[in-house]
């Protein structure tokens, strides 16, 4: 951790407290000094070597220090979705044979008070209050934060000092537990080596980041039990500030972030690095879409000139163009989009990324032309996040870029059903995870005796060394004629076509012809986090103010739909018939987490939605 005096009194850590929502501070050295208390109040609690913490709840302090703690016991983390049900925390509490849990509140609580957990010696409760009948007849002991951080105060530093010094580079600190789109989650084991080796390939990427003094910050508010969140949010930060001579900041996002309130968070924190979820930058592209409607006249033109020179400079500056600017894009820059990046909470952004899921060219041509490039990057959890990217001075639109330093990749050709090009990535290198925890048999199939990670994504490699994905083994669709599609670019060329729909999920495997669901754009309920029945942006503006009940039966957004298909299908990009969509139905509801159609980071569970929608499916194939 950071120690030294001119960093240890930098701010690690932001967060909104109490009613008033004011920011409260962690230092870095007070950073440090919880997590040891933590840790502390772990070993006394019962968590031995090599033992697991399990922690589950939103973005905040208590998450990082009870993360970082169970590190530095010389055990691990592993952190629960906050979406799981009683069964599904279960399960996983169970898996990784936790001995201490750390919940949010009385609803994460809850669960765990349901559940069988045999072998938890405590649960600590981080944001809330705790009963004397929550321990009654349990095994297990229920406390507050701050009984727990007693607890450590009250322990001298023996145990502790014992256990760091037997932390070794290849020792487990984290498990991260798959999404579970198609089975069980597998708990992917992390060493202290694979994310050092990680933070550090993407700190080599990013040469500005912590230099010469600069202050980063980033917003925390992914879930961290996914990898990404993990790797960004809480290791990435103390990495960059402890190997440049600058430091990093994390702010945590309100919990309802997903829910309408993130661009509120970043205009407050103004970060200078930003991850965001394909979804997410699909919303903000809709909400300023929505606004830039207000413009007219004069206004309106302004808007539509600039825009136009920033598409030019965006298409230029990829790889293969000179990144020379158009003339007359600095005064599109001054007159428009360091405004707008301004209102958006963007404006020293220096680096925007995406991940976790395809992400449309269209967005990322919007986005880009106002003069916020937003690089790809791509991995899995097996691979500790990040395996190729891009960056705002090397990269193209549908590229996910280049490996990282120390990485290797190939394109296995040995097995593959796709086009001749084509291939599954694999990747070999010290990024790559222990394992599966208890679980030889899947980790057999998924890396070689050669040490490559079979990824079960196809791809290939273009002649700059640019790396593209074009779907994804288990996703493609098979039709009965034996043709392989991917679903994706089909999906997101009807979307680009239909400004007005939400999501597409393009069905066909093992099927004569290709069918699809479709959801519209609908309002979001913010205390659920699903969707209530009434239009919303692009749906809201083409169809009138009707409810998507009425509008999945109205004549009119049939038609709409349906041209777009057909644009579609009479395109240069639908190459045979097989690849066309024949019918579609829209259904009442737009996909969401707690509907159980998207994992924590928004991407589609195509296997649940097809089962949950079988019946309005095998409707199409009737016809």
């Amino acid at each position: 951790m950071i120690l030294d005096s001119k960093k240890g009194d930098k701010v690690a850590m932001r967060h909104e407290r109490g009613a008033d929502m004011k920011w409260s501070e962690w230092t870095w050295n007070e950073y440090h000094d919880q997590i040891r208390t933590a840790a502390k109040a772990m070993i006394k609690l019962g968590l031995e070597e090599n033992g697991c913490c399990n922690i589950i709840g939103f973005n905040s302090p208590e998450w990082f220090i009870a993360n970082c703690a169970a590190i530095f016991s010389n055990a691990k983390s592993a952190g629960i979705y906050t979406t799981n049900s009683p069964t599904a925390c279960e399960y996983v509490t169970n898996h990784s044979e936790a001995k201490i849990i750390v919940v949010e509140d009385r609803m994460q609580l809850d669960k765990f008070l349901s559940i069988k957990v045999p072998k938890v010696e405590a649960i600590i409760v981080y944001d809330g209050e705790v009963k004397a009948s929550d321990s009654k007849g349990k095994k297990f002991q229920v406390m507050t934060w701050n009984d727990f951080m007693t607890i450590g105060r009250q322990e001298d530093d023996t145990q502790l000092q014992k256990r760091l010094a037997k932390i070794t580079p290849n020792s487990t600190c984290t498990l991260i537990y798959t999404s579970g789109t198609t089975g069980t989650p597998k708990a992917v084991m992390i060493s202290h080596d694979n994310i050092l080796f990680g933070a550090s390939s993407i700190l080599k990427l990013l040469p500005w980041a912590g230099a010469n003094g600069r202050e980063e910050h980033i917003i925390s508010y992914l879930p961290l039990s996914h990898v990404a969140g993990n790797l960004v949010d809480i290791l990435f930060p103390i990495i960059c500030t402890a190997l440049r001579d600058g430091s990093q900041t994390t702010h945590f996002a309100r919990p309802t972030a997903l829910k309408g309130t993130l661009g509120d968070s970043l205009r407050a924190v103004r970060p200078t690095i930003f991850l965001g979820v394909p979804r997410v930058w699909e919303k903000i592209a809709d909400m300023m879409k929505q606004k830039g409607q207000a413009n007219k006249g004069a206004k309106l033109a302004l808007v539509k000139w600039a825009k136009a020179k920033g598409l030019l400079a965006a298409q230029t500056a990829q790889v293969g163009g000179d990144n020379s600017k158009p003339w007359g894009y600095g005064l599109a820059k001054t007159l428009v989009f360091q405004k707008v990046r301004a209102q958006l909470g963007l404006d020293r952004c220096q680096f925007a990324f995406t991940g976790a899921a395809p992400i449309s060219t269209e967005i990322l041509g919007f986005f880009g032309a106002l003069g916020l490039p937003i690089c790809e990057v791509y991995g899995m959890s097996e691979s500790t996040g990040a395996t190729t990217c891009s960056t705002p001075e090397c990269h193209k639109w549908g590229s996910v870029g280049f490996p990282l330093p120390g990485t290797e990749i190939k394109i296995d050709h040995d097995d593959c059903r796709d086009k001749p090009s084509e291939g599954e990535i694999c990747f070999r290198g010290r990024h790559i995870m222990q394992g599966y925890m208890s679980n030889e048999d899947k980790c057999r199939e998924a890396i070689d005796d050669k040490g490559w990670l079979h990824s079960g994504d196809v791809g290939h490699i273009d002649e700059n060394g640019l790396m593209y994905i074009t779907g994804r083994i288990k996703e493609l669709i098979i039709t009965a004629g034996g043709e392989n599609i991917a679903p994706v670019p089909i999906e997101d060329t009807i979307k680009a076509n239909c400004p007005f729909i939400s999501n597409v999920m393009m069905v066909g495997d093992k099927k004569k012809f290709n069918v699809a669901l479709v959801t519209l754009k609908s309002v979001e309920d913010k205390d659920t986090g699903g969707h209530k029945d009434e239009l919303d942006g692009a749906a809201n503006d083409t169809f009138g103010n009707i409810s998507v009940t009425e509008a999945m039966n109205k004549q009119e957004v049939l038609d709409a739909i349906q041209e777009g298909i057909t644009k579609y299908n009479n395109s240069g990009k639908c190459v045979s018939n097989a690849q066309k969509v024949q019918y579609f139905k829209v259904l009442n509801k737009d996909f969401s987490v707690p509907g159980g159609d998207l994992t924590a980071t928004l991407k589609l569970k195509r296997s649940v939605v097809a089962e949950k929608y079988s019946d309005v499916i095998e409707s199409m194939y009737k016809k």
